[in-house]
């Protein structure tokens, strides 16, 4: 009888170590994962090689408070889902940061927020916030999602250094 259990025990001891050393595959990027390494690339295509695209946490908190204000039918107050400092008329250091919505962003309008998808990836890459000549001043960004209801939305910060002229 004490064979037996001891047998057990190493078998179950076996078998335990063998699970842990199993692979459980690679893991998969989420949306949201996807979304941000794309739009890295695309920003960093437009900028010198030796100075990519920093990410910073400047504006990641008051991203977050805004996206847990997308109720449950994917609405939001405009006013909510945006902030942005502008310097000068669009040639001096600015930044903003905006949640994924139609173009139409009226202060006090309620939106919908874009809800990220495979399909809709790339129609929302760094030329839907800024003109694609000006892509080189981006020097900083952020991205924040929020999963609600299997449904990814989005919040982006960046941030323009002063324009060369």
């Amino acid at each position: 009888m004490k064979k037996t259990r001891r047998f057990v025990a190493l078998l179950l001891a076996a078998v335990l170590a063998l699970a842990l050393f199993t692979a459980c595959g690679a893991a998969q990027l989420t949306i949201g994962e996807e979304y941000e390494k794309w739009f890295v690339e695309q920003l960093n295509s437009k900028r010198p090689a030796d100075k990519p695209v920093q990410k910073v946490d400047v504006k990641h908190s008051d991203m977050m408070v805004a996206l847990a204000k997308i109720s449950e039918d994917g609405k939001f107050k405009a006013r909510d889902g945006r902030d942005h400092e502008a310097n000068g008329y669009g040639f001096g250091e600015s930044w903003y940061w905006m949640i994924l919505s139609g173009r139409d962003t009226s202060a006090d309008k309620t939106v919908d927020a874009v809800v990220l998808t495979p399909e809709n990836l790339t129609q929302y890459g760094p030329v839907y916030f800024i003109d694609e000549q000006q892509l080189y001043r981006i020097d900083e960004y952020d991205i924040v999602t929020r999963v609600m209801d299997d449904k990814t939305y989005v919040a982006v910060y960046l941030h323009l250094e002063e324009a060369k002229i």
